[in-house]
């Protein structure tokens, strides 16, 4: 069984702009330090028919509890593979895997879509453990900690077009 995750993200600016920020080097390496990441490495590559792929590998301390801990150990290193597609008409998707140095994975789906004056990144998928016994609890720790993270995120993003 896997655990559905849905987050939204509300920014005052328009989808290129969006677009363009979560595929910039500058931002990518920001948000994750932002977000408590411990070391972060990434690659940005472009196709010539627009599609971007992100792979940002980054460690984290685990800030498990005690149960999830001893599997995990104290950190957690995340490789997250977004793939997005161009903007087309006004709006944008992609589709994301998240690996970790545990037994769990996140995939899904991520819009970036005009909703009036604003701009909205939608997030939806879902996580799975692969740990008998305990995989419903490592799963809905994992989805409070992405939705966590997933805020932080989105505080950065803020400031980031403040900047920028």
């Amino acid at each position: 069984m896997a655990t559905s995750l849905k987050f939204e993200q509300c920014y005052p600016v328009d989808v290129t702009t969006i677009r363009a920020m979560v595929l910039n080097p500058d931002y990518i390496q920001g948000r994750a330090f932002a977000a408590g990441a411990l070391t972060v490495d990434f690659s940005v590559d472009t196709e010539p028919n627009g599609q971007v792929t992100v792979v940002i590998t980054r460690t984290l301390p685990s800030e498990m509890p005690a149960f999830a801990a001893a599997i995990v150990g104290e950190t957690l290193t995340i490789t997250e593979t977004q793939v997005w597609e161009p903007e087309f008409l006004g709006q944008c998707f992609g589709n994301f895997s998240v690996a970790f140095s545990a037994p769990l994975t996140f995939t899904g789906s991520a819009s970036i879509t005009r909703e009036g004056e604003n701009t909205m990144v939608t997030t939806e998928g879902e996580l799975k453990a692969s740990i008998p016994f305990m995989g419903g609890k490592v799963e809905n720790l994992a989805k409070e900690q992405t939705e966590r993270y997933l805020r932080k995120e989105q505080e950065f993003a803020l400031s980031w077009l403040i900047e920028h």
